[in-house]
């Protein structure tokens, strides 16, 4: 459970320090669709408290879309 939980939390923040580092407002679609992934994928075993931070996460993730 924890693992795919702390798993999308990485990618999140690969992907913003991905965007940091170009200082560019545009992701990478495939950078976008594997954050997508992990965090499906926490969703399916995750705790009502983590369900809350993937919201937050998911909300995050499209401010890259």
């Amino acid at each position: 459970m924890a693992h795919l939980m702390n798993q999308a939390r990485q990618a999140m923040q690969n992907l913003t320090n991905k965007r940091d580092q170009h200082q560019s407002h545009e992701a990478n679609q495939e950078d976008i669709q594997a954050v997508q992934q992990c965090i499906q994928s926490a969703y399916e075993q995750c705790s009502p408290e983590e369900e809350q931070e993937l919201k937050q996460l998911e909300q995050q993730l499209n401010q890259y879309q």
